[in-house]
């Protein structure tokens, strides 16, 4: 990202909600893409995105290049799925944002980039939760290496066993840092 290897903030990106003029023809994330997280870029996301299924905002650096982006989509957790002991008992379900899709364009890998990402996330959550209410952040993942990202950044494994090697991983943003 920059030459000092300072970690990514605000003033190093621009957002901007994916729309139907977005040129994504330089965004490349392919590498070690077992997720298809740059064919649901370029092929899936915007109808996805018309269909009310979930946004895409896209994070263009100071050059106007897209680094990276997150798919967002309301949702909700079950308490059981969780090994947290959530004041009231009576609740079964908890609002939850959905992290349907985080990824980094190969160039831009290990830079902080997906650090950045995700405390966007966690800002964008923690704003939404003023106006509807919502707890957690959700995330289905591949075991490895990118459950290891997720909980150095706070996200905790859920109880519930998935397919194909894939983890559910939740974020409280009860205990998050303001």
């Amino acid at each position: 990202m920059s030459a000092n290897n300072n970690p990514p903030t605000p003033s190093n990106f621009t957002v901007k909600k994916l729309c139907d003029k977005t040129d994504l023809s330089s965004f490349d994330c392919s590498y070690d893409d077992e997720l298809r997280l740059n064919d649901f870029l370029h092929k899936e996301a915007f109808e996805y995105q018309q269909e009310d299924m979930g946004v895409t905002y896209l994070f263009y650096n100071n050059d106007n290049e897209i680094a990276g982006y997150v798919t967002v989509a309301m949702g909700f957790i079950r308490k059981k799925r969780t090994h947290l002991s959530v004041e009231g008992d009576d609740k079964i379900h908890f609002p939850a944002l959905w992290l349907g899709r985080l990824a980094v364009h190969n160039h831009q890998r290990k830079s902080g980039v997906g650090t950045y990402l995700i405390k966007w996330c966690i800002g964008f959550a923690k704003k939404a939760s003023v106006d509807m209410g919502c707890r957690f952040i959700v995330l289905v993942t591949k075991e490895g290496y990118r459950t290891k990202f997720y909980t150095k950044h706070g996200f905790q494994k859920c109880i519930v066993e998935l397919d194909e090697n894939k983890k559910m991983l939740f974020f409280d943003l009860k205990n998050a840092k303001s």
